[in-house]
Formats: structure tokens, sequence, C-alpha cells
């Protein structure tokens, strides 16, 4: 089995993108891309913009961020 995209993650206004990749042996892996190439790969994944972020209730950290998936 070959890797395959599964997801690509383009925060707003980075020029870094993150792709979520299945590799042959089934396990994933995060790869870092740059955001300006990433447009070869929109037909190869669904892309996912920053979200809301998610906030620690008993810190206020924030610990993340939803994804919002992009229309194509």
């Amino acid at each position: 089995m070959q890797s395959q995209i599964i997801a690509l993650l383009v925060p707003d206004g980075c020029r870094q993108a993150t792709l979520l990749v299945r590799r042959g042996d089934g396990q994933f892996a995060l790869e870092g891309i740059d955001a300006r190439v990433a447009s070869d790969t929109r037909v190869a994944a669904s892309w996912f913009r920053q979200g809301t972020p998610i906030v620690d209730a008993a810190t206020s950290a924030v610990v993340g961020y939803e994804a919002m998936e992009m229309p194509a």
C-alpha cells in the first residue's frame, strides 16, 4: 500500500501547512509542507483551516484549535 494524503491543514496567513498522511504500513504521520506548494495537493486531500480555540477550563490555556473543513 502506498502512502496517502488524508488531510491538509493550512493556518490563515501562514506559509507552512501540515499534511496528515497514512503511510504504507497503516501508521499516520504529520508532515510539514510549504503552503505555496500545497495548492497542487488540493485535489488529493480535504483542506482545513484553523477554527475556534480549544481552551483548558482549569488553566485558560489554549490547547489546540478546531479544524474547519474548507469547501473545494
